[in-house]
């Protein structure tokens, strides 16, 4: 049986515990902005947690308890609950610096680097017309650019992932 995590890449496994980790980090001021509510939802969507999960992980991270149980991630699944959320983070939030943490957050427990991210970003970018009408498709790509951007910016301040030697 697999490990909900790695022990040597921290990469985290666990549905339940990303979840858990994601709600934590946008409770972490005491409240849920908009972008920060559709970010989760489209997270535990994206993860195909079971209707009632997201309620209990919610209510364990208000208790100050951890979230036992769930089901594991492959590494494809990572990076396809990464791209759906990141897509729906640009189409349906403000792309504040608190949502954007949260894609930092989700881009580290995933052990995402900077040319998985990009090449993740180069893809919506080629899925855009499928995406989104047309019209929208040149406002979509420059928040593409600017969340990149900005959440480069903000993941390089906080320094989550170790970096390469």
């Amino acid at each position: 049986m697999c490990p909900s995590s790695d022990p040597v890449g921290g990469v985290e496994h666990n549905r339940r515990k990303v979840f858990w980790s994601a709600t934590r980090l946008a409770l972490r001021d005491g409240q849920l902005s908009n972008g920060e509510k559709r970010v989760l939802v489209k997270l535990a969507h994206a993860m195909d947690l079971e209707d009632d999960e997201p309620k209990i992980i919610y209510d364990a991270v208000v208790e100050g308890k951890e979230a036992g149980g769930g089901t594991l991630l492959d590494k494809r699944e990572m990076r396809l609950v990464y791209g759906q959320v990141l897509e729906a983070m640009l189409i349906h939030t403000d792309r504040s610096d608190d949502v954007l943490a949260q894609i930092a957050n989700l881009r580290s427990m995933f052990r995402i680097d900077e040319s998985e991210h990009r090449a993740i970003a180069r893809s919506l970018d080629r899925q855009l017309d499928d995406i989104v009408h047309r019209t929208f498709a040149e406002e979509f790509r420059m928040r593409l650019k600017d969340s990149v951007e900005r959440m480069g910016e903000i993941f390089d301040s906080v320094n989550l992932l170790p970096r390469k030697e």
